[in-house]
C-alpha cells in the first residue's frame, strides 16, 4: 500500500504490534513468575514441613539412621521428589530413585544449603534432559546452629511448562487477531479518508480542464469537508470570474466597435465626396474626434488594467492638496452636469490636510467614480462632491442621486470585469481600477447604494 492509506495503517500497525508485543512480554513473564513463584512456595512448605518433622520427632539428629524413617513421615499428598542429603552433600535418602543413594550432588540450591542458606534451582536432569524445579533448605541443629543435613524436595517442570505454552499460544494469538482487527479498522478509517480525497482530486482534476460545474459531494462535517466546501467555493468564484471575463470581452468588443463604426462610417462619407456644407463636415470630424478620444480612454483603461494585475505600476508620489484636485476636477465636469441637467455642488473643509500621493491617480478615480454618477443620474438629480477630515485621514465622499445599485450587486462592484444589471456602457474595468489605485495608497473604497435612491461612494485616505 502506498500513500496515505499506507501511512497511515502502517502506522497504526506497527504501533499496535509494538504495543501487544511489550504486553504480551509482560503477561507472558507475569504467568511465568506466577507458576514459578507458587511452585517454590509449595515446594518451601514440604521442606519446611519435613523439617518441622523432624525437630518435633527426632531429638539424636543422625541422619543416616534417620532418613529412611523420615521420608516415610511424609503427609501421603506429596507428590514430589524428597531427598535427604547429609552435610557433606551426599544423597542419603531418596523417595522416588534410591539408586541415586550414596552419590554427591553438587547443585547451586545444594550448595547453597550446606552454608545454611535456603535456595532455589531450576535447570535439567543431564540423563533425561527432563526440566526440574528443586528447593533446599538447611537442617540446622538448634543447640549449635549447626548444618546437620539438608531437605531437597524436586518436581518436573513438564506439565508446568506445558501449560505455559498454551497460555503463550493463547495470548499470541490474541495478539494477532488485535493486530488483524486493527489492521481492518485501519483500513475502514483511511476509507474515509481516502474516498473524499479521491473525489476532490477528481473534481480539481476536472476543474483544472474547464469544467467548472463538478462539484464535491460533503461526507463528513470535517476538515476534509471543509476542504472540499473550499474547492466547490472555489470552483463557484472562478466561474463567476469566467463569465465576467467573457462577458467583458463582449463588451469591449462591443464598445471598441460602437466608435470604430462611427469613425470608420464618416471617414468614408467624408472620403466619397458627398458631404455638400462645412457645416456637415465638422460635425462629421467631430464625431470622429470624439469617438477617437473614447477609443483612447477604452484603450487606456485596458492598459491600466494590465498594469495592476501584473504588479508593475509605479506611483509617482508627491505632496497634494485635495481641496484644490476637487476643485478643478468639478470645474472640469460642470459643462457636463449643465448639458445634462444636473445640480454638481462642492464641500471641502478649507483646511483639508495635505497628504502624499500620486496625483494624477487620484484625478483618475475621482473621475471616474463621478463619471459613474453621470451615467446613472437622470435630469433634475444631483452630484455631491464632499472632502472632509476624519479619525483615519481623509474622507471624500461623492453622492448621487441616480438609480442605485442593486443589493445583489453591491459586494461585486469593484471586482474585475463586473458589469450589473443597470450598466450602459463601459469595460467593467473602472472600478476594479480605481480600488487598486486606493488600496496602493493604503486607503479603501466604500460604497453604499439604494436603489431608486441614489449611490454613496467614499474614498478613505491615509493623511
Amino acid at each position: 500500500m502506498r500513500g496515505i492509506r499506507g501511512r497511515v495503517v502502517g502506522t497504526y500497525l506497527i504501533i499496535t504490534f509494538l504495543s501487544v508485543v511489550i504486553f504480551e512480554i509482560i503477561l507472558i513473564y507475569g504467568l511465568v513468575e506466577f507458576y514459578y513463584s507458587s511452585i517454590e512456595a509449595e515446594l518451601s512448605r514440604s521442606a519446611q514441613s519435613i523439617i518441622h518433622n523432624y525437630s518435633q520427632y527426632f531429638n539424636n539428629y543422625d541422619l543416616h539412621r534417620d532418613a529412611k524413617v523420615l521420608l516415610e513421615s511424609m503427609p501421603g499428598n506429596t507428590v514430589a521428589q524428597v531427598q535427604i542429603i547429609d552435610d557433606k552433600g551426599v544423597l542419603i535418602a531418596d523417595s522416588i530413585e534410591p539408586s541415586m543413594e550414596g552419590k554427591k550432588l553438587d547443585n547451586y540450591d545444594v550448595n547453597m544449603a550446606l552454608n545454611g542458606k535456603e535456595a532455589a534451582w531450576k535447570g535439567k536432569i543431564p540423563m533425561t534432559g527432563e526440566p526440574v524445579f528443586s528447593v533446599s533448605f538447611p537442617i540446622i541443629r538448634p543447640d549449635s546452629e549447626e548444618v546437620i543435613g539438608i531437605v531437597r524436595v524436586i518436581t518436573t517442570l513438564s506439565d508446568v511448562n506445558e501449560i505455559l505454552k498454551n497460555h503463550i499460544i493463547i495470548l499470541i494469538s490474541l495478539g494477532l487477531c488485535i493486530v488483524f482487527l486493527i489492521f481492518l479498522t485501519g483500513l475502514a478509517l483511511t476509507n474515509t479518508i481516502i474516498k473524499p480525497v479521491k473525489e476532490i482530486t477528481s473534481a480539481a482534476k476536472a476543474m483544472a480542464q474547464g469544467r467548472f460545474d463538478v462539484r464535491v459531494s460533503k461526507r463528513y462535517d470535517d476538515e476534509i469537508g471543509e476542504l472540499g466546501d473550499t474547492l466547490n467555493y472555489m470552483a463557484q468564484e472562478v466561474a463567476n470570474h469566467q463569465k465576467m471575463k467573457n462577458d467583458f470581452i463582449a463588451s469591449i468588443s462591443h464598445e471598441l466597435r460602437t466608435p470604430l463604426t462611427s469613425i470608420m462610417g464618416w471617414i468614408i462619407t467624408i472620403n466619397s465626396g458627398d458631404i455638400d456644407s462645412k457645416e456637415e463636415l465638422k460635425e462629421g470630424l467631430d464625431i470622429i474626434e470624439r469617438e477617437s478620444k473614447r477609443l483612447a480612454e477604452l484603450v487606456d483603461e485596458l492598459l491600466d488594467f494590465s498594469k495592476f494585475d501584473a504588479g508593475i505600476i509605479t506611483l509617482r508620489k508627491s505632496v497634494v492638496n485635495l481641496g484644490e484636485l476637487l476643485k478643478y476636477i468639478k470645474r472640469q465636469m460642470e459643462p457636463r452636469a449643465e448639458r445634462k441637467g444636473i445640480t454638481m455642488t462642492i464641500d471641502v473643509d478649507e483646511h483639508l490636510p495635505l497628504i502624499e500621493a500620486d496625483e494624477n491617480r487620484l484625478k483618475q478615480v475621482f473621475i471616474n467614480i463621478i463619471d459613474n454618477s453621470f451615467k446613472f443620474t437622470q435630469k433634475g438629480g444631483y452630484i455631491d462632491i464632499i472632502g472632509r477630515k476624519n479619525e483615519n485621514g481623509v474622507l471624500i465622499r461623492i453622492e448621487d442621486s441616480g438609480c442605485g445599485i442593486p443589493e445583489e450587486d453591491l459586494p461585486r462592484v469593484k471586482q474585475r470585469f463586473f458589469k450589473g444589471s443597470n450598466v450602459v456602457s463601459g469595460s467593467g474595468l473602472g472600478l476594479a481600477i480605481c480600488d487598486e489605485i486606493v488600496r496602493l495608497h493604503n486607503g479603501k473604497i466604500d460604497i453604499e447604494s439604494t436603489v431608486g435612491k441614489g449611490t454613496r461612494v467614499d474614498v478613505i485616505l491615509p493623511v
